[in-house]
């Protein structure tokens, strides 16, 4: 089943637009001094990560998996569209409970990092007018909430990326992800964690600096509906 809809997304930080590199190399494995494992899921799964929560439909089924159908670099990204419990049986939790991906990753302690990853919402969202089409997306350092978002809009096949400056007391540090999508799926892609240097004696463990995302688009189509 396919969906066709058109919307109109308020632009907040700026225009990014990222084409798909489905053929080259991907970003995330050039960037000097990644510590994150399987950054761009290049190895076709989820080799590294762990995937916990809901997990509608499995691993590699239609709502949770690894694919090479939209990656933002690189052959292949994630794909997260378990849908809430309200999206299941249309009552209870709009949000919830969602599928959660994870990594601890070799940190130094006391040190500033540069957390960077791309998104790309494909499903519709009672933002873009669909009626009770709900999603959710959070990250997460060392248990501190970086960014926690509602009911994003389409994407317009474009990646929206993500990028934040830590500080890390703890080590290893560790990353997670939160999503659900009643209409369509989440794209993932090219996570990245790297040293910028010491940060002094008492750094923050949560977010010091949102560079970025912005939402990009009007006028925009969504491709394809994954579900059924």
């Amino acid at each position: 089943m396919r969906k066709f809809f058109l919307f109109s997304a308020v632009l907040t930080l700026g225009i990014f637009s990222l084409s798909s590199g489905a053929q080259a190399a991907s970003i995330c494995d050039s960037t000097s001094g990644n510590v994150v494992t399987n950054c761009g899921f290049e190895s076709g799964s989820f080799s590294g990560w762990s995937v916990t929560g809901n997990l509608y439909g499995g691993i590699g089924g239609f709502y949770v998996g690894v694919d090479g159908e939209q990656p933002n670099s690189g052959n292949y990204e994630a794909y997260f569209g378990a849908p809430s419990q309200n999206g299941q049986s249309s009552s209870g939790d709009l949000y919830g409970p969602p599928t959660t991906l994870s990594q601890t990753v070799a940190v130094t302690s006391y040190h500033l990092y540069e957390i960077s990853f791309y998104l790309d919402n494909n499903g519709c969202s009672v933002t873009d007018g669909c009626p009770g089409e709900h999603n959710y997306f959070d990250a997460l350092w060392d248990g501190q909430t970086l960014t926690q978002q509602y009911d994003l809009p389409n994407s317009g096949g474009s990646y929206d990326p993500y990028v934040f400056v830590v500080g890390s007391v703890n080590y290893p540090g560790a990353l997670q992800f939160d999503f659900t999508n009643d209409s369509d799926v989440f794209f993932f892609d090219d996570v990245s964690v790297t040293d910028l240097g010491p940060g002094g004696p008492t750094p923050e463990p949560a977010s010091l600096l949102l560079v970025a995302p912005a939402l990009a688009g009007l006028a925009l189509f969504a491709r394809r509906r994954r579900k059924a």
